[in-house]
C-alpha cells in the first residue's frame, strides 16, 4: 500500500486537495446552529368545554379522547390535564418512531380523535390537535406597543413585519405572540332591558342577521350570470349601534346605541401578556430552516428589520430578546480559536520533543483531517453546532495519536539509518493494522450514542458520525499523507544510531529502570496497581453526579406560581412589582416577562410552560456571563418569603428533563388519598432542605355554586341553559357574532354593566320565553355557596397521577438530593391500587442510559472482536483491556480537584478515553509481539518494546492534554475537558507499567528472566 502511494503521489495530493477544498467550502457554506435539530414527537389534543368543572371535563371529555387513543401502538406516554372549561391530552410517541413516520401517525391520531368527538357532550367544542413543536424561534425580538394607536393599526404593523420577514430566504416561520386582541363590547344596563321588556335573544338575533355573511344568489344578465351578495355590516361600530330592535308587545323600535354603550377595545380576558423592561410588547420570533446558516440568515433579518422601522408606527421600537445568530457566531468563532490553539499547541509540543520537521508534519496532517471532517459533515448534512463541535474536540486526541505514531516511527527509522522511503514503508507496514483496529475501536465506543433512538440519542447522534468520520479519515491520512510528506520534509541522519543511542535520554533511562524493576516484581507491582484501580472505582461514587451542564448563556429564568385561580391581570400586577425590584440590580440588563404562559421556544431545550393565568415567567439577561451565578442567588434571596407565591429561580440548562429535578408520582383513583401521599412527600422534601417544593395539581380553588330550583324554574318557563346564559351575561359576557373589518374578524361580546359582586350575582334577570318577560334570577336559583374544587386533574396512562416536585438545594445535584429522600419516600405506605414512580432528572437519565445500555453490549462486542482479530490471541486482548481498570483513577482525581460533576459531557469524554487508551495499548502490545516474533519472549525484549513506544504514547497524551486546555474556560465543555486531561495523563503513565506487567504475568514462564 505504502509503496503504491509513494510511487503514485498524485492520488494522495488529489485526495488531500479534496479534503482541503471541501473543508474550506464547508466552513463557508455549512449550516450553523446553536444546537442540533431533532424531532419532537409530541402532540396536544385541546378540547374546550365551556362551563364545565375540571371533574366534568375529565369524565366527559378527557376520558373519551384517551379511550380512543389507548390502542395506538406508537404511543409511549399519554398524559392529560383537565381544568375548568378545557381538556388537554398530551401524547408522546415511542423513541423508535422516525421523523418520517410521525406525519402518518398524526393522521391516524386525528382520525381517532374525530371518532371520539362524536361521543363528546354537545356543549364541547371540536378538538384541536397541535403536533408541530419542532420549530425553534432562536431569533426573538420584543416589539413595543406605542400609545395612541388602535389595536387594528398595531395588528397591521405586526402583519407587515411578519410578511416581510417571511420572505427572507431560509426563514421557516415567523411567529407573533402577545399581540393584544380586541373585542366589540355591548355594555347593557340590565334594569333598562327589563323596563323596556326587550329580550336579549331578540337583540342578539338582530345583530347576527346584520353581521352574517349570507349565501349569495345569482341573476342571469344576457349571456352572463352575476352573483348577488348583500354586503354584511362591516367595521364601523356606529353602524352596529344603528341596528333597530323592537319592544315586546309594541311596534316601537329602539336603536342598540340607546340600550348599550358600544366600544371596540382590548379584551379584558387576554390569554397572555408580555412585557420587556417594564414595557408592554409583543414578540416576533423567527425560525430558520435547519440546513441553513443561522448566522447569515440572522444578519439578513437584522437588516430587514432596520429597513422596516421607517414603515412602523412612531414609537414602535424593536429590541432583541435572544439572538441565536450572534450566539452561534460567538460559539463558532470561539471554537475556531480553540481549534487553532489546539493545533498550534500540538505543533509546539511536537516541535519541542521531535524537532520542527516532525511537528509541522503532524500539524499539517491534523489540519487536513479537520478540514476533511468539516467537508464530510457538509456532505452528509451535519451542521456546525454544539454537539458536532464537541465531537471534533473529543476526537482531536485520537486524531493526533495516528499521526504521531506514524511520524515518530519514520523519525526513529531514519535515525537507525533507513532512508525516508524505507522508514515510511516499514513504519506503515508495522502500524497500519493496529492503528486501523484502534480506530475502529474508537468509532465503536461512540456507536451507542449514534445508534440510540431516544431523544438524547437523536440530539447527540452527530457525535458518532463526526467522531467516526474524523477518526477514519485520520487513519487514511496517517498511512498515506504522512509518508508522502515525510519523505520530503524529514531528513535522514548522516550517522546511523542503534537503539541504545536513540533511547539514551534520561527519561528513557528512568522509564527503563522503573519498568525493569516492575517486571522483576511483577506480582507485587500488579497488586499495587490493582489496589489503585479498586480505590479509583470505589471513589468514583463520591463524585458529584450531574446530567447536563448549564448552558453558557447569560440568561436565567424566574418562574412565578401564584395561587391557583389568580386572575391574569392580578398576576401581571404582582409580577410587575417583583420585576421592578429585580430591575434595580445594575448587573441585570434586560427582563422579559411572559404572563399567563411560558416563554417562546427560543432554544432547542426550552420546554414552554403550558397556559395558566396564575403563572408568570421572567427571562433575565445578565450583563456578563460571570454574573449569572451571583444574580441567581440574589433573585432567590430577594423573592424568598413572598406571601402566596411559589418562586423558582433556575439557570438555563441543556437537559431533556423539566424544570423540577425531583418528582415523586403517586397514581390512584381517590383525590384525597393522592393529596395525602403528596403532602407526606413534600414534608420529607422540605425536611431534607430541598427547594421549590410543590404539588403539580396545585391547591384547590373556590367556586360559586348557585343551586337551581327545578320546580320554580319550570313554573317560570326557564331552563338551566337560560339561567347559565343569564349568569354569563351579567359576568364575563355572551359571545354574539363577529364584526368584519377588512381581513379582521372582531368578536362581539354582550354583557351587563356594572359587573355584580359575589352577593349581587343573582340580582340579575332571565328571559322567560313562555311568559315573554324577564324573571328575577332569585326566583329560580338559591343563594350561591362557596365550594372548593380541584382546578387541575392530571392523569398518566388514564390513571389520576399527582406529582410531588422539588429541586436540589443550592450547590447540590439532583442525584445527591434523590439519595437523601428516596428511602423515606419509598417507605410511605401506599394503599392497595396506588403506585409510586420517580420522574424528573432520574427518569430522563434512566431513559437515556437504558437506551445507551441496549446498544452498548453490541459496541463492546465489536471492540473486543476487533482487538481479538488484531492480536489473534485472547491473552493479548485481556492485556489491552486491563488498562481501562485504571481509567477511573485519573478521572476521579481530576474531577475531585476541580469540584466538577460527572455529567453527560464528562461521560462523553470517558468514552473518548476508552478509544485513546486502547489505541496506546494496541500499539504497545503490537510492538512487543512484533519483536518477540523475531526472537524470544524475554523481559529485556518487553522493556525495549515499551521504551520504543514511550515517546509516541507520552507525546499523544501531552498533545491531547494541551489541546484540551482551551476548553477549560467553556462552561459546557469543561467537565469533558477535565475528564480527558486527567484521565489520559494519569492513566497513560500508569498503563506504561500496567500493560507490560499484566503481559508478563499472563505469559508466565514463557517470559525469560533475561
Amino acid at each position: 500500500m505504502t509503496e503504491f502511494v509513494l510511487k503514485n503521489p498524485l492520488y494522495v495530493w488529489l485526495f488531500t486537495l479534496i479534503c482541503v477544498v471541501s473543508g474550506l467550502y464547508g466552513l463557508e457554506n455549512i449550516g450553523r446552529l446553536e444546537d442540533p435539530p431533532f424531532p419532537i414527537k409530541q402532540a396536544f389534543i385541546l378540547t374546550p368545554y365551556p362551563g364545565a368543572s375540571a371533574l366534568e371535563v375529565e369524565q366527559e371529555v378527557t376520558e373519551q379522547i384517551e379511550l380512543s387513543l389507548r390502542e395506538l401502538p406508537w404511543i409511549s406516554r399519554m398524559e392529560s390535564r383537565s381544568v375548568p372549561g378545557h381538556s388537554e391530552v398530551e401524547v408522546e410517541l415511542h423513541h423508535w418512531v422516525t421523523g418520517e413516520q410521525a406525519p402518518q401517525i398524526w393522521d391516524e391520531l386525528r382520525r381517532r380523535v374525530s371518532e371520539a368527538a362524536e361521543r363528546l357532550p354537545p356543549e364541547a367544542q371540536t378538538p384541536h390537535i397541535e403536533d408541530d413543536f419542532s420549530d425553534v424561534y432562536g431569533i426573538l425580538y420584543a416589539v413595543t406597543l406605542p400609545e395612541g394607536y388602535s389595536i387594528a393599526e398595531l395588528h397591521d404593523a405586526a402583519r407587515l413585519l411578519q410578511s416581510r420577514l417571511q420572505m427572507i430566504k431560509y426563514v421557516a416561520k415567523v411567529q407573533i405572540d402577545g399581540l393584544p386582541e380586541e373585542r366589540v363590547y355591548l355594555d347593557f344596563i340590565d334594569a333598562q332591558l327589563v323596563q323596556l321588556g326587550i329580550s336579549r335573544d331578540a337583540i342578539f338575533d338582530k345583530i347576527r342577521a346584520q353581521t352574517a355573511l349570507n349565501g349569495a344568489s345569482s341573476l342571469r344578465f344576457g349571456d352572463r350570470r352575476m352573483r348577488i351578495a348583500p354586503a354584511p355590516l362591516e367595521g364601523n361600530i356606529d353602524q352596529l349601534g344603528k341596528i333597530l330592535v323592537g319592544q315586546s308587545g309594541s311596534s316601537a323600535m329602539v336603536p342598540i346605541s340607546a340600550l348599550a354603550n358600544i366600544s371596540r377595545v382590548e379584551t379584558d380576558q387576554p390569554k397572555i401578556i408580555i412585557r420587556h423592561n417594564s414595557q408592554r410588547v409583543f414578540t416576533l420570533g423567527v425560525s430558520v430552516i435547519t440546513s441553513a446558516n443561522v448566522v447569515d440568515v440572522g444578519k439578513v433579518v437584522e437588516q430587514r428589520i432596520y429597513a422596516l422601522k421607517k414603515s412602523l408606527p412612531v414609537g414602535m421600537d424593536i429590541q432583541p430578546i435572544y439572538e441565536q445568530h450572534r450566539v452561534v457566531d460567538r460559539t463558532i468563532s470561539s471554537f475556531l480559536i480553540n481549534l487553532s490553539l489546539s493545533i498550534f499547541t500540538v505543533i509546539v509540543v511536537l516541535c519541542l520533543f521531535t524537532g520542527w520537521r516532525a511537528g509541522l508534519l503532524v500539524g499539517a496532517v491534523l489540519l487536513v483531517t479537520v478540514l476533511g471532517t468539516i467537508g464530510f459533515m457538509a456532505a452528509i448534512g451535519i451542521q456546525l453546532h454544539r454537539i458536532s463541535l464537541a465531537a471534533l474536540m473529543i476526537s482531536m486526541g485520537m486524531l493526533v495519536d495516528n499521526a504521531i505514531v506514524v511520524a515518530e516511527g519514520m523519525v526513529t527509522g531514519m535515525q537507525r539509518g533507513q532512508t525516508a522511503r524505507q522508514a515510511a514503508i516499514q513504519t506503515v507496514v508495522n502500524t497500519r493494522l493496529p492503528l486501523l483496529g484502534a480506530t475502529i475501536v474508537g468509532m465503536a465506543a461512540f456507536s451507542p450514542i449514534g445508534l440510540s433512538s431516544d431523544s438524547t440519542g437523536q440530539f447527540m447522534g452527530s457525535l458518532f458520525y463526526v467522531a467516526g468520520g474524523s477518526l477514519l479519515l485520520s487513519w487514511v491520512l496517517s498511512v498515506t499523507l504522512i509518508p508522502s510528506l515525510g519523505i520530503h520534509l524529514l531528513q535522514p541522519t548522516t550517522s546511523p544510531q542503534d537503539e541504545s543511542t536513540i533511547y539514551n535520554g534520561w527519561l528513557y533511562k528512568l522509564y527503563s529502570r522503573c519498568l525493569s524493576a516492575a517486571l522483576k516484581n511483577a506480582r507485587l507491582c500488579f497488586v499495587g496497581l490493582l489496589a489503585i484501580a479498586i480505590a479509583g472505582l470505589m471513589g468514583f461514587g463520591s463524585l458529584k453526579q450531574g446530567f447536563f451542564p448549564n448552558l453558557p448563556t447569560p440568561v436565567f429564568y424566574v418562574d412565578l406560581y401564584f395561587p391557583e385561580g389568580t386572575d391574569l391581570h392580578a398576576t401581571e400586577q404582582k409580577a410587575a412589582q417583583l420585576e421592578s425590584r429585580l430591575a434595580k440590580n445594575p448587573k441585570i440588563t434586560d427582563i422579559t416577562a411572559w404572563i399567563g404562559r411560558g416563554a417562546s421556544r427560543f432554544t432547542v431545550v426550552t420546554i414552554p410552560e403550558r397556559p395558566n393565568q396564575a403563572y408568570a415567567q421572567f427571562a433575565i439577561r445578565a450583563a456578563n456571563m460571570d454574573d449569572v451565578a451571583e444574580l441567581v442567588l440574589f433573585s432567590r434571596q430577594l423573592l424568598a418569603g413572598e406571601p402566596d407565591l411559589d418562586v423558582m429561580v433556575r439557570r438555563a440548562e441543556m437537559t431533556p428533563s423539566g424544570a423540577w429535578k425531583l418528582e415523586a408520582r403517586f397514581s390512584g383513583d381517590d383525590v384525597a388519598i393522592l393529596r395525602s401521599l403528596s403532602q407526606k412527600s413534600l414534608t420529607i422534601f422540605q425536611e431534607a432542605g430541598l427547594m421549590n417544593t410543590r404539588s403539580d395539581w396545585r391547591q384547590p380553588t373556590l367556586a360559586l355554586s348557585p343551586m337551581v330550583d327545578a320546580a320554580r324554574a319550570q313554573a317560570s318557563g326557564v331552563d338551566r341553559q337560560d339561567i347559565a346564559e343569564a349568569l354569563a351575561f351579567v359576568t364575563t359576557g355572551s359571545p354574539v357574532a363577529v364584526l368584519r373589518d377588512n381581513d379582521k374578524q372582531v368578536p362581539i361580546i354582550a354583557r351587563s354593566r356594572p359587573m355584580p359582586t359575589q352577593n349581587q350575582l343573582i340580582d340579575g334577570n332571565v328571559w322567560s320565553r313562555d311568559q315573554q318577560r324577564y324573571v328575577p334570577l332569585r326566583h329560580v336559583i338559591d343563594e350561591p355557596s362557596l365550594i372548593a374544587e380541584d382546578a387541575t386533574i392530571i392523569r398518566r396512562s388514564r390513571i389520576r397521577t399527582l406529582t410531588a416536585q422539588a429541586n436540589p438545594a443550592h450547590g447540590s445535584t439532583a442525584a445527591n438530593a434523590l439519595t437523601l429522600v428516596r428511602a423515606d419516600i419509598e417507605a410511605i405506605k401506599l394503599p392497595d391500587g396506588y403506585t409510586l414512580e420517580w420522574g424528573g432528572e432520574y427518569e430522563a437519565n434512566k431513559v437515556a442510559n437504558d437506551s445507551l445500555g441496549t446498544k452498548f453490549p453490541l459496541a463492546l462486542l465489536v471492540m473486543v472482536m476487533v482487538t481479538l482479530v488484531i492480536f489473534g490471541r485472547i491473552r493479548q486482548t485481556i492485556v489491552a483491556w486491563s488498562c481501562l481498570l485504571l481509567l477511573p483513577v485519573g478521572v476521579l482525581g481530576a474531577l475531585l480537584i476541580t469540584q466538577l460533576p460527572f455529567n453527560f459531557p464528562a461521560l462523553l469524554g470517558l468514552i473518548g478515553l476508552i478509544g485513546m487508551l486502547l489505541k496506546n495499548a494496541i500499539v504497545m502490545i503490537g510492538e512487543i509481539d512484533r519483536r518477540t516474533a523475531a526472537g524470544t519472549l524475554a523481559r529485556s525484549t518487553i522493556v525495549a518494546s515499551c521504551v520504543s513506544r514511550f515517546r509516541p504514547i507520552m507525546l499523544a497524551a501531552m498533545t491531547t492534554v494541551a489541546g484540551m486546555a482551551p476548553l477549560l474556560s467553556d462552561v459546557f465543555f469543561q467537565s469533558m475537558a477535565v475528564t480527558i486531561m486527567g484521565g489520559l495523563a494519569i492513566t497513560s503513565l500508569l498503563s506504561l507499567l500496567s500493560l507490560p506487567v499484566v503481559y508478563t504475568l499472563l505469559h508466565g514462564k514463557q517470559v525469560l528472566s533475561r
